[in-house]
């Protein structure tokens, strides 16, 4: 399988390119330099260089591509980055039967899900409440998009779950925050013992590797989550507990923050961006659990990584 990958130098790209290395396939890297990336030094990968805003370097990009998994975005800062993006995978969907592209992959967010009406959700569960910020409603688009407007190609959409594990700066910076602030008091809405659907990136991109190539993908939106009861307050205590730390939490009352909030909203929209401050503050305060049933059974997949593990190994990486 001759894959083209997009994102493939970032956190969940660079997982979903070791793998597909490591099960045979080949790789096409789409990226805006010439030089791989030092992890992939040595390693059997034709670069492309191209621009995700420039369309036409995308479009160029896919000839000869059997599969295509679009991981990477322009960055969503603001409204008109997030209507780029969906411009950009509108022209993808034309395009791809042209270019003799099988299956395209779409990297969405579990956000797209809403808060669900029943828990433990399933991918039909209706949404009690819906996110409406920018990523999350560019992301809902382009879902719609490849539904509604996929001719000749088969698509597969997956949503993981807040991602977790080795190579993201952003979660370097957490286990630097827990180091110092978790004996001090870490602020978090409420108490932080309401569930939440969790992932960890080598089992993430086992999941998108497994939808590129199972015919039983063909068409399906997947949820993907380790499928575990755990809470913020476990994922917390977990990364404080491998540093050897002790873990206190602040509770921000949700009111206090939603009177916060409110101004927030109004002023992010007049400044172009779509925050949607006021239903974050509920998404993170409410039980929060997606099945991975569809996954396992479709995919053929099954997540490996319980809590303990995965963090520790996250928290030794990051501390090197």
């Amino acid at each position: 399988m001759k894959a083209l990958v997009t994102g493939g130098s970032g956190f969940i790209g660079g997982h979903v390119v070791d793998r597909l290395l490591a099960e045979g396939h080949s790789v096409r890297l789409f990226k805006r330099k010439a030089t791989a990336p030092e992890q992939f030094h040595g390693k059997n990968i034709e670069l492309y260089q191209g621009d995700l805003e420039d369309t036409q370097s995308v479009m160029k990009a896919m000839t000869g591509a059997d599969i295509f998994f679009h991981i990477g975005e322009i960055k969503n800062i603001t409204r008109s980055a997030a209507e780029k993006n969906v411009a950009l995978v509108e022209q993808i969907v034309r395009t791809l039967a042209d270019e003799g592209v099988r299956r395209f992959i779409f990297i969405s967010s579990i956000t797209v899900a809403g808060i669900p009406s029943s828990v433990p959700a399933d991918e039909d569960t209706k949404a009690a409440v819906t996110l409406r910020d920018q990523y999350t409603t560019y992301k809902r688009r382009c879902e719609e998009i490849l539904r509604e407007h996929m001719h000749g190609c088969e698509y597969a959409v997956i949503r993981p779950a807040p991602v977790y594990g080795l190579g993201s700066r952003y979660l370097g910076k957490m286990v630097n925050a827990m180091e110092v602030l978790g004996p001090i008091g870490l602020p978090f809405i409420g108490d932080a013992r309401n569930m939440a659907p969790l992932i960890h990136v080598k089992d993430l991109a086992a999941a998108i590797c497994r939808a590129g190539s199972e015919p039983a993908a063909s068409g399906q939106t997947f949820n993907i989550t380790d499928g575990l009861s755990h809470t913020w307050f476990d994922f917390f205590h977990e990364i404080a507990d491998a540093l050897g730390k002790k873990l206190r939490i602040i509770p921000l009352p949700s009111l206090l923050l939603k009177l916060v909030g409110a101004p927030l909203d109004m002023f992010s929209g007049f400044l172009g961006f779509d925050l949607d401050p006021m239903h974050y503050i509920e998404y993170f305060s409410k039980n929060l659990m997606f099945s991975n049933k569809k996954a396992k059974t479709l995919l053929n997949w099954q997540p490996d990584y319980a809590l303990f593990d995965g963090v520790r190994e996250m928290v030794a990486y990051y501390r090197r």
